[in-house]
């Protein structure tokens, strides 16, 4: 199940928290919009992705093998609240986030602020909520 694609612009890991285990990917206003596109994974247990993403679908992990393999290898957690999201890049590499929820909001901060740094959740205008 596609939760979320967008494969026609450039992705970055632009902010983690620790305290509370925020990840921020954001693709940046351009001269196609005046707006950052900021997709938030919350809270994060594992994350094995690259810092930057040209194109970007996010999906559940729906592949037995790969979560089996993922859980062995790596710890992931595959229970009621975590699940192992799929990210397939525009040259169709996958890599993975294990997490409670992901959300994709819209904003337009500027580059170098970020959208996590409170815990009010003022994100942005939300686009989409998966929390599964």
């Amino acid at each position: 199940m596609i939760i979320y694609s967008d494969l026609e612009n450039r992705y970055q890991m632009l902010d983690y928290h620790v305290t509370h285990s925020r990840l921020l990917i954001r693709s940046m206003k351009n001269k196609n919009r005046e707006y950052n596109i900021d997709i938030l994974f919350k809270p994060v247990d594992f994350l094995l992705i690259p810092d930057i993403f040209y194109g970007i679908e996010i999906s559940i992990c729906e592949s037995n093998e790969i979560a089996k393999y993922l859980i062995d290898k790596y710890g992931f957690k595959v229970t009621t609240n975590y699940k192992i999201f799929s990210i397939k890049n525009a040259d169709g590499k996958y890599f993975y986030i294990n997490a409670m929820a992901v959300g994709v909001f819209h904003n337009e901060l500027e580059p170098n602020e970020s959208s996590i740094k409170g815990l009010d959740g003022e994100f942005g205008e939300k686009q989409i909520w998966y929390i599964g």
